[in-house]
This record gives structure tokens, C-alpha cells and sequence, in this order.
């Protein structure tokens, strides 16, 4: 559900309502004005927080995060988690000690952060909540991800983060940034480093990892980039991760998908940094295969969706086109196994590269079926026009029909009889597909 979609009686729905624009939905304004008096108010709770680890980057932010809390909790230690956005509940964004928020303290934190500062966004509210909740609660480490950006993201108000680390970087959020350039981008992202503290860069393009390594040379920040300072890789399918504290193997990894291998190397990377005397080889590497993170190549169950569409459904949300490319290669994989190109139902924010998210899938897919946007979203803008996605995808020499809701979209799907369906392009879309199938993370 999408703020808007939340504004109903209960209580927690009230409290977020206030932080929402006339119209009902999020705003988006980039700056630490706001959120740095709130917080400064509610006692600055920001600098009391346990073994910060802040993320940034363009892709695999939540997958990154996640790895981190399952090898701290197959440590015994617990792990503050900020997240998003959210797929289905707000409560998402906010796990303590490694469980989703309850809503009674939520709305708490909530009513703290508006006396503090009423004039806060949507998203800065709840990274004021959480940042108020985690310095209240003890845990072990706490795992901060940044929304869209890095210098002037609301969570970037830690002057002393245990480590920090970026993801991969690419395009999106072209029209947020007013840039397109991805050395810009990263530059962006690099705002979240600090002098002594140190910063693990997955591997990167040449363009954006030059801006990367410089930007951490002008901090003073230590910089230990993958394939250089640590390496991760396959080898008779077994997952091979090296630093200079040694070598970590495991057999699989709790989430799919070429790219995870960055990702995985990236938190085992910084996780070790922390020198923390639970933490072995043995339990990291438990951590690696006990990893979940939802909506990310993920196989629905038996439930509503999949019985109305008859077939294999995965979820993934890849919604720019580098996730798009990692997705493609998926599809590709998938499809060898099945025989069978699968059926795709795509739905994206306005905002975002369609065409190019496109020009990656098609290739991979036998049919589209394209459908609006299930929200408004949470952050980001209103879904492309179907119709237009439709043509897009007809450009592209590939068969694309549109419809007008995403249950047209389903049973539209399953009147093809598709053997496998992937279901991507938002992440909002994502969340109203989990919800649909009964499917609630916690």
C-alpha cells in the first residue's frame, strides 16, 4: 500500500498522514535542514547507535542489509534495520533487534518526531522514528540503507558510522538527481563517507569507481574496494569470499541471481571490519544461506495469484535498468530450464527508464502484459501509462498488450496458459502482488 492507500482510522495511519502533501502523498525534498533540527530536539539519537553501518548505492541496498542481519543473527547478536520502501505494511522499514516494529511503538516515535519538527517529509519522519527507536533499544549493529541518495539523504546525519558501504551504481532516479551522468551519481552516493571510517565499494564500472576511490582519497576515508582488498567468487559452485582475515565458503547463497555475489561480498566485507568476537566464518556463512529478502526473484507460494494463474510466479523488483539487465539474465536462465520463454506483467513509475528497462527484458520474454502502477507509490510519482508501455514494448519487435488494473493483467495472464510468469518493474508492484497472494514479510 502507498501513504495514500494508509490514510484510513488506525492510529499508526493518522500519524503518517501528517507528514503527507495536500494531496495525500509524499514529497520529496533533499536537504538536512529539516531533519537535523528534529533530531537534534529529540536528543540527536543518531550518534547513540550501536555499530552503524550506512549503505548506499543504486542496486542492492535491501540485499545487502539483509545479508548483514542474517549473519548477525546466526552470531546470536541482534541488528537494528532500516529499510526501503516498504512492499506492503511501513512497519517494514523498521526492524529492531531483527523484528518488524510493532505499530504502538512506531506511532510513539512518530508523535516524538512531529513535535520535534512538523514540516518533515514522509521519509525523513520515519528515518527520525527510526533513528529515535534504535537509540533507545539495544542491539548489536544497526543497518541503515539510504533512500534515493547519499550527500543530502535524510539518514545522513551520522557523524560517526562504524562502516559504510556502496553498492553497485548505474542510472536511476535520473530526473530526482537532475543528472544522468554516472559519475555524478556516484559522487552523490560517495556523500555518505566519513574521514577514518572505512568504506567497502562493490566492484564497479571504471567511470563510477574512479569518483568512488578519489572521494574517499579526499576524505580521508579508508577505502577497501572488491576485487582489490577482497575478492567473492564462484568456483564449482561454491561461494568463495577472501580478506585478509581469510577465506569464508558456503555451498549456496540465500538469494539468487548473478548479482548477489557483489552483494554478498560486500556485507561479509564490512561486517568483518567490525572485529565483533561472536562472529565466525562458520555462523557468516550460515547467515549467507538463511539470507531472505523479499521480492527479490522470489517464488510465490500457493496462494491466490498462483492458483489463478495456473503457473510458476516470480516476483522480482528490478525497477531501472541495470536490475533489469540482472533480471534478464535470470529470465534467460529460467526459461533454458523451462523450454519455454516466460510471460511478463510490467508496471513501473513515470519516472523511471521504461525503454530501457524494456529493451533489456524483451529479448528474455515470450508475451508482456503491461497494467497501471497499484499505487500512487510511496516515494517517486505516479505508474506509467500502460498504453504506452505497451507501445514501447511494440517498438521493440516484441508482443505487449495493455490492461487496466492488475487483475485484467492476471487474468489475462492466465487465460495464456504461461508455464512461468515474472511479475517486476516497481517494487510497489511487487508489494500489491505479495499482498494479493497472502504473502506478508516479517
Amino acid at each position: 500500500m502507498s501513504p495514500a492507500d494508509d490514510v484510513v482510522s488506525d492510529p499508526l495511519s493518522q500519524r503518517l498522514s501528517r507528514f503527507l502533501d495536500p494531496r495525500g502523498r509524499t514529497d520529496i525534498r533533499f536537504g538536512l535542514e529539516r531533519i537535523t533540527a528534529a533530531l537534534q530536539t529529540l536528543g540527536n539519537p543518531q550518534d547513540k547507535i550501536v555499530n552503524p553501518i550506512h549503505i548506499a548505492g543504486t542496486n542492492g541496498k535491501g540485499s545487502v542489509a539483509a545479508f548483514l542481519r542474517f549473519m548477525v543473527q546466526e552470531a546470536g547478536l541482534t541488528a537494528h534495520v532500516f529499510t526501503s520502501p516498504h512492499l506492503v505494511r511501513v512497519n517494514e522499514r523498521i526492524r529492531i533487534a531483527g523484528r518488524l516494529v510493532t505499530d504502538d511503538a512506531l506511532v510513539e516515535a512518530l508523535d516524538a518526531v512531529h513535535a520535534a519538527n512538523a514540516d518533515l517529509t514522509y521519509f525523513e519522519a520515519l528515518t527520525a522514528a527510526g533513528f529515535k527507536l534504535f537509540a533507545e533499544r539495544n542491539a548489536d549493529v544497526s543497518v541503515i540503507e539510504t533512500g534515493a541518495g547519499g550527500k543530502l539523504d535524510s539518514t545522513n546525519v551520522m557523524h560517526a558510522p562504524a562502516a559504510c558501504i556502496i553498492t553497485h551504481i548505474s542510472r536511476d532516479h535520473e530526473r530526482m538527481f537532475g543528472t544522468n551522468d554516472v559519475k555524478e551519481i556516484a559522487c552523490t552516493k560517495a556523500g555518505i563517507m566519513r574521514s577514518n571510517v572505512p568504506v567497502f565499494i562493490a566492484e564497479q564500472d571504471s567511470a563510477p569507481r574512479d569518483a568512488l576511490l578519489q572521494a574517499a582519497c579526499d576524505i580521508g576515508a579508508p577505502a577497501r574496494y572488491m576485487g582489490r582488498d577482497f575478492t567473492a567468487q564462484w568456483r564449482d559452485e561454491v561461494f568463495h569470499f577472501e580478506d585478509e582475515q581469510g577465506t569464508l565458503r558456503t555451498p549456496w547463497l540465500g538469494l539468487t541471481g548473478e548479482h548477489q555475489l557483489a552483494n554478498a561480498a560486500v556485507a561479509c566485507a564490512a561486517l568483518r571490519s567490525l572485529r565483533l568476537p561472536e562472529l565466525t566464518t562458520d555462523n557468516m556463512a550460515a547467515g549467507l544461506r538463511e539470507t531472505r529478502w523479499p521480492a527479490r526473484l522470489q517464488t510465490l507460494r500457493d496462494g491466490p495469484v498462483t492458483r489463478k494463474l495456473g503457473a510458476r510466479v516470480i516476483v522480482d523488483g528490478a525497477h531501472n535498468p541495470a536490475a533489469a539487465q540482472s533480471l534478464a539474465r535470470e529470465m534467460t536462465r529460467i526459461a533454458l530450464g523451462d523450454g519455454v520463454k516466460p510471460a511478463v506483467i510490467f508496471a513501473v513509475q513515470g519516472v523511471k527508464d521504461a525503454s530501457a528497462m524494456l529493451g533489456h527484458l524483451v529479448d528474455g520474454a515470450d508475451f508482456f502484459v503491461t497494467c497501471p502502477l497499484p499505487s500512487a507509490g510511496q516515494e517517486g510519482g505516479a505508474g506509467e501509462d500502460p498504453q504506452s508501455l505497451a507501445l514501447m514494448i511494440e517498438n521493440l519487435h516484441a508482443h505487449g498488450c495493455a490492461t487496466a488494473s492488475l487483475d485484467d493483467a492476471l487474468s489475462m495472464v492466465a487465460a495464456s496458459g504461461a508455464k512461468t510468469v515474472f511479475i517486476c518493474g516497481s517494487l510497489y508492484l511487487a508489494g500489491a502482488v505479495l499482498a494479493l497472494n497472502g504473502e506478508m514479510p516479517d
